[in-house]
Order: structure tokens, then sequence, then C-alpha cells
């Protein structure tokens, strides 16, 4: 068995070889220890012994460079080239994988996604993380993350720099890998053919100071009689992309054009006679009161302190037309404008806090990693290996938030509030504050040891190969975030009806108070402190170390999550048929997952203010499977059919949560003459519901009607572009008018687990392509069509979403989301159900075309081509049998996808230029693109968008230098207007909103223009 080594390595040139053939990237073929072996343009003899290898999508081992299923290859080398440092940054540059949204470290420290915030997963076909399985060198890793829905592998947990390739299956696995292959499978192969010591360097420095990268990696290996070994160590660092450094980001435009003159007509911010920015108001005091017709509603302005005082210059200090006893506003003290209420006041409205400049776009993250894998030969037939993986990531954010309150005026009974008059009226204070930080510490360990070898030769297994092995993988991750402690707040602002924690009385208002000094808060056990609401100071974020003291705290939670795996399997040759040997492989996988996920007290105790309360999410799952798989030769050698083959695949699954499935797959590789060959797949896959999705402890939330409601103030929002016009229009036909304040108690989102309600998900997926490998050229050109279809698909909406979505749909009231939540007598939503549910199906197909060309030039150089292209024809998704959205084609769900690399190599240099595009999409078809007025135009379009880099490389005996820059012509994020609804179409959105005048989308580079440089050096 001391061959097993070179087994293993050639298995890793072997699946290059074949995926290439498939339609892989050329750059995975293209390594020097493949040279001497045949590719798909130069065929092996007749006569050669072709070593029999698995590769990526069956467990039979092949002697033919060609495969059924479609497999792409992303290979590390070609990541290197393009200056990237990081495993998920090079899934993303397939088109399989950029075509969708996908999971960031950026985007899920900004919104709440699995895994927590800081981690990075994959999503095949856009179909979800949850339904692509990630496998680590053929076996399934173990997820990592923090907070209670950890399911999905991090792609943190291994670096690059200890990556050899990245296959991916492009379609439904699992009656070969199991549960989770619903949209494919990623096999994350490692380097193995270090032979000493070898030391690298990584450095990439933007242009623009902040998102600079470092890593340095050391990797030992060695090769003896009986065995191998590698080891290696990686260090990375990331530093923070602040919001302020780049000017796409640092401030909301609106973007919209005159429909007259075709200018920009933005507002204009007479301080600064420039577009105005805009994201959340802060600074100012919201106004709500009686009118003289007794009815209760919030006001259309708002108090603004006249902070550089220059106010007066620009609008009056109250509305020169207000009604009295119908819109005008409570006496103030001197300093406080009316803003919000028109244009020219809303010019001058606060809306760019400087703690918004401050915060982090992208987190700072630290990440240390060893990994180990080895061999050793027990006897000539056997061989032990292990791998171990040890990784821990520190992840860190700056954010902001809103915090409000209500209260009287002074002459209402509230002596915190001096000089604010007229009993009529109510204040809201709202402040923003940069007490809203984050930080994650996730540590994760991966053991692998196993047996596997060949039978002896003699009876009826002679030939065959087996292997088991056993798995166990740990993630323990600890989460902190600053919180805004709930009982300070409403001590503070004299409310103590703390079993609804605080939120208001029977009547609806605050109640006056008088100074809560010698008052303990009953959760937090602080003394209290007289919170100074409304003077400038405090409007501003400006807290006293007593006021930040007292309503500030900072909550850390811990969240395990372990899995234990045992799998075996056979494969060989059952006998001989006339088109050859029938292959066959048959095996068995015990699998068990566990998580605890225990928030921190103050999430336990409900005290976080603005923030859900959780329970302690506790569940465990075994799965049981057996499966087998066929290689059946049906032709060969024949007019027509130089080979006919037929693959087929099935698996027996039993979860004990969830049930039992058969799943199926049937593959046709039929190669027609030498240069073409035809091949289809159809089959079945299963996902059992996530532990997270069953156990998920109950979280209740009380989200602020204001942050909930998109009725609330209609005319105000619309006029700010907060809201679409559908929204304005629903809300106004069912009656509410256009100053309904929403004044009121907090609604109740209710959410958990789906245990005992929820079903398995189920698909079928059918591929078809065809590959054209000429013989009079060294090109492969693949084109694959897919179809997916999932049904019963687990998914979790959100409260905001929920109603948000609801009227904004072109079918309310009568589309099934706006049964989820309810409003009570006083209009106040009430309660909103927001627990995981089986929606009724999502659809996904397309057309992928792969083409690969090497060619040789004058002057001994070789130019080498890859390009890579997804049409996605539809992304449908329905939440409902009688409610299906087709999200193909929106911001942020292109119908194009493509990447470009081009590589000259001639003696020891390298000429590497790359181009990754995203096509053109739009949200018109759902939007209004101009405004209710008729005079201005929304951007609701992202433009065709094109990422260059370019690289030189020499390499000497034993050091190799790569110079680089990415992004080359400084392309920015596509520019969208700001509040129309952009990027959050559809039953889900498809992008993730806006940061500054930029959409927040997975497919676009945030960072700019920057400059790589990498070093190795081998002893």
């Amino acid at each position: 068995m001391s061959s097993n080594r070179k087994h293993l390595l050639n298995s890793t040139i072997f699946a290059g070889l074949a995926a290439a053939t498939l339609g892989a990237p050329i750059g995975a073929f293209a390594q020097d220890q493949a040279q001497d072996l045949p590719t798909a343009t130069t065929a092996a003899p007749a006569d050669t012994d072709v070593e029999e290898l698995v590769v990526t999508g069956s467990r039979i081992r092949r002697n033919e460079f060609s495969s059924p299923d479609p497999v792409q290859v992303i290979s590390a080398e070609t990541g290197r080239l393009k200056g990237v440092a990081d495993a998920g940054a090079l899934l993303r540059s397939a088109s399989v994988v950029s075509g969708s949204a996908q999971i960031t470290t950026t985007i899920s420290s900004a919104f709440t996604t699995d895994g927590g915030p800081g981690a990075q997963t994959v999503s095949l076909r856009g179909l979800g993380a949850n339904r692509t399985l990630v496998l680590l060198n053929g076996r399934r890793a173990g997820p990592a993350g923090t907070r209670g829905a950890v399911s999905s592998f991090d792609l943190h947990v291994l670096p690059t720099s200890a990556i050899d390739r990245i296959d991916i299956l492009k379609d439904g696995a699992s009656s070969i890998y199991g549960s989770d292959a619903v949209a494919g499978v990623v096999n994350i192969i490692t380097k193995r053919d270090t032979d000493g010591i070898e030391l690298e360097t990584f450095w990439s420095q933007p242009e623009k100071a902040d998102g600079e990268e470092y890593r340095a990696t050391a990797t030992f290996g060695k090769t003896f009689d009986r065995g191998w070994f590698n080891i290696s160590g990686d260090w990375y660092k990331s530093r923070a992309l602040r919001v302020g450094k780049r000017d796409y980001l640092n401030c909301g435009e609106q973007y919209r054009t005159s429909v007259a003159t075709g200018q920009r007509s933005d507002v204009i911010d007479p301080r600064t006679n420039s577009f105005q920015c805009r994201d959340l108001l802060y600074d100012q005091i919201w106004i709500y009161g009686y009118d003289a017709n007794g009815d209760f509603g919030g006001r259309l302005g708002k108090l603004q302190y006249d902070y550089q005082g220059n106010l007066g210059q620009f609008i009056p200090l109250r509305p020169a037309n207000a009604v009295p006893g119908y819109d005008d506003y409570p006496g103030s003290p001197p300093g406080y404008y009316v803003v919000a209420y028109d244009d020219p006041s809303t010019a001058v409205a606060d809306f760019n806090s400087p703690f918004n400049l401050k915060s982090t776009f992208t987190p700072k993250v630290e990440r240390a990693t060893v990994f180990a894998q080895g061999g050793f030969d027990l006897t000539p037939n056997v061989e032990a290996y292990g791998e171990i993986l040890l990784n821990r990531r520190v992840s860190k954010s700056d954010n902001y938030r809103q915090i409000w309150s209500y209260m009287y005026t002074e002459d209402g009974g509230d002596p915190f509030s001096a000089g604010f008059t007229n009993p009529n009226y109510f204040l809201s204070p709202t402040i923003a504050t940069d007490r809203a930080d984050s930080s994650q510490k996730v540590e994760y360990q991966r053991y692998l040891g196993g047996l596997r070898g060949d039978f002896p030769a003699a009876g009826f297994l002679d030939g065959w190969n087996w292997d088991i092995y056993g798995q166990y993988s740990r993630s323990k991750g600890e989460y902190g975030q600053d919180v805004v402690l709930a009982d300070a707040v409403y001590s503070a602002d004299g409310r103590s009806d703390f079993g609804s924690f605080g939120l208001f009385n029977a009547n609806s208002i605050p109640r006056p108070t008088a100074s809560c000094v010698g008052y303990t808060t009953p959760i937090s056990n602080r003394p209290c402190v007289d919170v100074s609401w409304v003077t400038p100071n405090f409007l501003a974020g400006i807290l006293t170390p007593e006021e930040e003291a007292f309503l500030f705290d900072y909550d850390v939670g811990k969240t395990i999550y372990t899995q234990a795996v045992v799998e075996g399997s056979i494969s060989g040759d059952l006998f001989d048929l006339p088109a050859g040997p029938l292959g066959a492989a048959f095996g068995f996988q015990l699998r068990r997952d566990k998580i605890t996920d225990t928030p921190g007290p103050i999430i336990l105790s409900g005290n976080a203010w603005g923030t859900s309360s959780a329970g302690i999410t506790k569940g465990k799952d075994t799965t049981k499977e057996v499966f087998g798989e066929l290689s059946i030769p049906l032709l060969k050698g024949h007019a027509l059919a130089e080979s006919l083959d037929v693959s087929l695949s099935g698996r027996y699954t039993d979860v004990k949560s969830s049930g039992n499935d058969f799943t199926y797959k049937v593959g046709v590789n039929w190669q027609v003459i030498p240069m073409l060959r035809l091949r289809a797949t159809q089959g079945t896959s299963y996902r059992a519901p996530a532990l997270f999705e069953l156990y998920l402890a109950d979280q209740t939330g009380f989200p602020a009607q204001r942050a909930i409601d998109p009725c609330i103030n209609i005319d105000q929002n619309l006029a700010l572009g907060n809201i679409p016009q559908r929204v304005a229009d629903n809300c106004r036909a069912e009656g509410f008018p256009g100053n309904y304040s929403g004044q009121g108690a907090s609604a109740t989102s209710i959410t958990g687990g789906g245990a005992g309600v929820l079903k398995p998900e189920t698909s079928k997926a059918f591929t078809v392509g065809a590959i054209f490998t000429p013989s009079f050229a060294d090109l492969n050109v693949a084109v694959d069509y897919f179809e997916i279809k999932v049904n019963d698909e687990v998914t979790q909406l959100g409260a905001s979403n929920i109603v948000f979505r609801c009227y904004n749909s072109a079918d309310f009231p009568n589309d099934p989301l706006c049964s989820l939540f309810n409003r009570n007598q006083a209009r106040l939503i009430d309660t909103v159900r927001d627990s995981f549910i089986n929606i009724a199906k999502q659809t996904n197909r397309g057309i992928d075309l792969t083409i690969n060309d090497r060619r040789d030039l004058p002057w001994n150089t070789t130019m080498i081509v890859d390009l890579q292209s997804t049409w996605q024809l539809e992304d449908k998704i329905a939440l409902f049998e009688d409610s299906i959205a087709d999200l193909n084609g929106f911001v942020g769900d292109p119908d194009w996808t493509g990447q470009l690399n081009v590589r000259f190599e001639k003696d020891d240099w390298t000429l590497f230029w790359g181009i990754d595009a995203v096509g053109k999409a739009s949200d018109a078809e759902t939007l209004d693109d101009v405004s209710t007025s008729g005079l201005h135009k929304y951007k609701v379009y992202n433009e065709f968008t094109a990422y260059h880099s370019i690289a030189v490389q020499k390499e000497w005996d034993t050091v190799r230098v790569l110079a680089g820059v990415a992004n080359v012509f400084d392309e920015q994020p596509p520019a969208v207007s700001r509040g129309v609804g952009v990027g959050n179409e559809g039953p889900l959105g498809t992008a993730d909103g806006q940061v500054g005048r930029a959409i927040l989308a997975s497919q676009y580079d945030y960072i700019g223009r920057k400059f790589y440089l990498n070093i190795s050096k081998k002893f």
C-alpha cells in the first residue's frame, strides 16, 4: 500500500482532468504533475493500463475521463493568480455561485443570517446554503458558527493555502452523498504534494485605506517508505472597511433624475450644496398629539436642534402655513426647528449620523488554522489515514443604531421636558448611538480517522476496494453584542409596567414622572439615572458616562454544535459485460448532530430593548443511511456509440426527527463519436429540516410599531422615499390616514422551531448536456441544461418582511402573507407569526456553458483560456400554491454571470488576466420607476458590471513571486435609487438592500482597486 499516497495524488489530478472534459476550468489540469497524463484530447492508448480512481459525483472507481454528472473545478492556483485569499471568495468566482445572493462576511454581519455574524457559506443555484452539501476530501464537514441557526459549513474554517482545488457537482446528489445535497455538492480537495518545507506570505493593499488583507502560511510535508504526512499552519487577517472610507458607501443618495432633463434631481442639502445623504434619521424629536377633532396621530414634521446655527437661513422656525389644532407643533426651547414636513425642510433633516461613517461595512476578521493529514501502510493491503483541522476565527463589527423613548411635554407633567410646552403633545426623542458593536469567536475542531485498502487477489472480491472511517467535529462559538437595557429605558422615561416591558399602559400613552433617582431597575438591578432625552447633546448621541453606564451593557452567548459520522463503503467490478465491467459501490453512513445555543443572560431575560428575547435552543438528531451505485456499460465500439454507459444510484435515509425516504439518480453517458459526448441525469434529493429549524427556542420579540408597520406616517415616508407607492396605496385602501401615528403598544413577534410540524424537503433534478472535444484542437466546450424543483421548502420570512411584503403585494389583501399577522381594534399590529414553515416550492433552471482552450503560440508560449457562463432561465418561488414569483433578472439575482480567465505561460513566467462579469438586472417589473408627480425617474436597475484582474508571476527553483492588481479599473458597485424597494422585491428579496448609493449584493466588489503580492519559498 505504499503507493496509496500516489493513488491519492493521482485522484486529485484525475478529477481535474475528468472535470475539464466535463466543462471545468482549464487551470484544474494545467498543473505540472498532470502533463504526462492523457487528457480528453490525447486519449490513452487502448493497451494502456489506466488507474481507476474516484471522482466527485460517484463512489465507483472509473477508468474513463468522463462522467454523466456536470462537474466544475475551481483551481486554487487560479484564485491565487486573481489575488483571492479567502475560500468564500474563491467559490464566488464560479458562475454556478455568482449568479445568486450569497452569505458573505459582510452580509452576515449586517443582517440576521444562518451561521451568525461573520460567517460565510455557499449556496449553489441560489437554493440556500442548507441545500448545498460541503465535503472536505470527499467526506462531510460539520457545521460551524454562532447563534441558534447553525447548520452549514463555514468557509472561514479552511484557508485557501490548504486548498488544491474545489470540485462543484452541479446537480442534486442525495442518492450519492446523502441529505442536503439538493442543489449540488462542493468538494474541497486539500493539497497533498508538499515534500519538505514551504513558506508563503500574501499581502493585499487597497488603493484607498481599509480592507487590507494579510496571510502567512508554513507547510511541512514528508513522504517515506510506508506513508506520508502533511501539516500546515495558516494565519489570516483582514482589516475592517468603514462606511465613511468609500464615497459610494458613505452617502445614501436618492439617485433620481429629472424626467424633463435627464439630469440628477436629488434633494440638495443647502448646508453642503451637495446631494442630501439619507440613512437613519437621528437627533430629532418625533411629535404625536391630538388634533382639533380629537384624533390622535403623528405630526408630519419633527423637531431638530440647530447644531450649526444656520437652519434659520433655509427654513422657518415652524411651518408657515400650519393649521392650528391640526398640524401645529408644541413649543420648544430656543434652537429647535421643525424639519421634514416639505421638500425644503426635508433637505436639512439630519439623516447621516457621524456614527454611520465610522461603522464597519466589512468586519475585521482574524483567524488561525492548523491542518494535518497523513497515511501509514499497516500492511501491503491496508492503510490507516487521518486528518486534523483546528481553526479559530475572531470577527468584530462596529455598528450604530437608533434608540427612542416617549414622554410628556413639561406642562403635560414631565419635568425633564423643560421648555417643551402644550399638554396635547407627546414627544419621542430619537437618537443614534455607536453602542451597537458585536464580536464573535468560533473555535472549530474536526478529527477524522479511517482504514482503507483492497481485498487480497483471491475470490469474488478480487480487485475490490474498501474504506471505513469515523469523523467528529465540534464548533464552539461565543458571540457578544452591545445591548440597550429595556428596564433602564423604561425607568428613565417614567414607565414602570414591566410585565410588558414598559410598553404603553391601557391608554397607550406615557405617564408623567418625576426623578427616578433612588429607584433600582427590576432586571438589570441598576440604580436609576435621570436621562436627559431631549437635550441637544443627548439627541446627538453624546451621552454622559453615567447615562452610558446605565443604559447599555454587553451580552455574551455561546453555541456548541457537534457532528459525529461513521461511514463504510466498498467498490469494485461485479462481473464483465460485453461492453465492459459492471462497476458497483455499496455502503452505509451513521450520523448524529447536536446543537446547544445559550443566549446571553440579557437576551434570555428579555431585557434587551429593541431585540427579541430568546430561549435556549437544544436538540439532536440521528440519521441512518444505506446506499448503492451501479455503473453499467451498454455499448462500446459501435457506429455512433463509441460508448454508452448508464449509472444508477439509490439511497435509503432514515432520520429520527423526520421519517424516512428513498432517493435515486439515473445517469446516461453517450460518447457518440470521439469529439462529441452527450450526458443526462435525473434524480431526487431529500433534506430533513436542520436542527435549528426544528428546535429553535421560542423567541418573543416586541418590535415597535414604527419599526414594523409600513402604514405609519404614509405621507411623510412616501415623500422621503422610505416606502414604495404600492405600499402607500394599499395602506390607504385599508383606511389608514396619511398621518397615522401607530402610537401604542409594541407588536408581538413569535418565532420558533417547527418540530412535529415541519415536513422534510424533497426535490427533483434534471440535467442534459453535450461536450465537444475536437481532435484538431486542445479545446473543450460543454453546454448543460439544468432544472431543480424543491418541494415543501423550509424557510422563515421575518416579521417585518411579512408585513411589508403583504402591503407591497400586487394581490393585497389576498396574499397569503397577509394572514400571518393581525391588527387589534386600535388598528395596531398585534401579533406576527414568524415560525419556520414549509412553503410550496422553488424552481431554478438554466444553462451552463464552459469553454476551455489551450494553444501553443510562437516564442515557446502557451495560452490557456477558460470561460464559464451561466444563464438563469427561471428562479421561481411559491410561498403558497397561489403565490408565485419569478425572481430571475431582479437586482441581486441576475439572469447571467460569467468569468473569463486567460493565462500566458513562457518558461518560468506567467501572465494572467481575469474578468468576472455580472449581467444587467432590473426591478422595473414590480416597481414604479417614475415618481407619482411624474417629475422624477428612479434607477431601479443595475447595469452590466465587470471586474478585471491582472497578475505577473515569476518562478525560480525554490522561490515564486506573484504581483497583481484586482479590480484594475476601480469599478464601483452599481448605484440604485434609495427608498423605492430596489433589491427587495419578491417574497424573500433578491438582494440585501442598499448601503450608501450602492446596491448591497454578494456579486459586487466594495473594496475597489487593490494591489497584491504573494511570495513563497521551498526548502
